[in-house]
């Protein structure tokens, strides 16, 4: 059954993109096509399970608590975003920008896919001068070569 979804701004409420449809999914799949500006959208608690949101920009967007489950989030703008409880599990968020470390993005729900994409990248930073974080980059040596992506990058050695 169809209902009218009103996709708003976060910080105005003003209606960014509306449509009548049966899912917020296809609502938003719509809002991408039309070219619909998503920064600043508020998608707090929206069902994006499985959405293709490759290359949204959702800069500034709400979505505290909302289920990106194997969502499609590659090249996703995500600057500013508040993902507090999210759930990124089997999310692909290869070369989305904005993934910021910072309080909004707290208590988000991820799996191994995403833990060793984090462990792989903090294994290639140089920490020559800090003992401390070699040990904890040699400790996560094993998680970041489990890396979806670790044959083309390269295998973690330490």
């Amino acid at each position: 059954m169809k209902k009218l979804f009103e996709i708003k701004n976060r910080f105005n409420s003003s209606i960014i993109f509306s449509i009548e449809t049966t899912s917020i999914k296809f609502a938003i799949k719509k809002a991408i096509e039309s070219g619909a500006d998503l920064s600043r959208a508020d998608l707090s608690r929206a069902n994006l399970s499985g959405a293709d949101l490759y290359g949204a920009d959702l800069s500034e967007a709400d979505l505290y608590r909302a289920n990106l489950s194997g969502a499609n989030l590659y090249g996703a703008n995500l600057s500013g975003a508040d993902l507090y409880w999210a759930n990124l599990s089997g999310a692909d968020l290869d070369f989305s920008t904005g993934f910021a470390f910072r309080c909004s993005s707290f208590n988000i729900k991820a799996e191994l896919r995403l833990a060793a994409q984090l462990a792989y990248h903090f294994c290639r930073f140089d920490f020559s001068e800090c003992k401390e974080a070699q040990e904890a980059q040699k400790a996560l040596q094993d998680l970041a070569n489990k890396f979806h992506r670790v044959e083309e990058c390269g295998r973690i050695k330490i």
